[in-house]
């Protein structure tokens, strides 16, 4: 099972109680229980590892890029992208993607999800190197394309998309990766 799934794309796998307890988040399907108030789902956490989230969002998100065995940058939902400047990063999306609950994946989807995730205040804990500048923003000028500016420049912009997880319309309206408390962020 794929969170997005594309005819030309490798499938990427996840062990079903994984894909289960991610879905559980990402989809707002409770699969064990009942949700929390407000109607967010409850997920289990059977290995109490602080990186549980990383294998989580690895496994049922998607990113811009890939990183190959290599370490060499691959398309991922962006099939190409081109730096109009040292500030602006044009991105040609994928039009044959899709959500595992069936919704496309658009740029406005992939807008939504930075967004959604640069309202925190440090959005990666792995390190703040990873986190976009506060004033970057990014533009869906047509149904193919989004247009972001770092505003600052950022050799880095590639690696941090990589970094950056893409979810559906679904998941952010249902909460994102908020709680029945609140804001997930610090809560690693």
């Amino acid at each position: 099972m794929n969170v997005l799934k594309a005819p030309s794309a490798k499938p990427l796998r996840a062990s079903p109680g994984l894909l289960a307890a991610a879905m559980s988040v990402g989809l707002g399907v409770a699969f064990s229980g009942a949700a929390l108030a407000k109607d967010y789902p409850t997920v289990t956490v059977v290995d109490p590892s602080p990186v549980n989230w990383l294998w989580i969002t690895w496994n049922t998100m998607e990113e811009a890029v890939r990183v190959d065995y290599n370490g060499h940058t691959q398309p991922a939902l962006a099939e190409s992208w081109e730096w109009n400047d040292n500030q602006t990063l044009t991105l040609d999306m994928r039009d044959d993607a899709v959500f595992q609950n069936g919704s496309p994946f658009d740029p406005a989807v992939f807008k939504r999800s930075f967004d959604e995730v640069q309202k925190w205040e440090s959005p990666h804990p792995p390190g703040a190197w990873l986190n976009f500048s506060k004033q970057a923003s990014m533009e869906t000028p047509d149904d193919d394309t989004v247009v972001f500016n770092t505003t600052t420049v950022d050799g880095a912009t590639i690696t941090k998309l990589r970094g950056m997880h893409v979810a559906s319309q679904k998941f952010w309206n249902q909460g994102g990766f908020n709680t029945a408390e609140g804001s997930s962020e610090g809560n690693w």
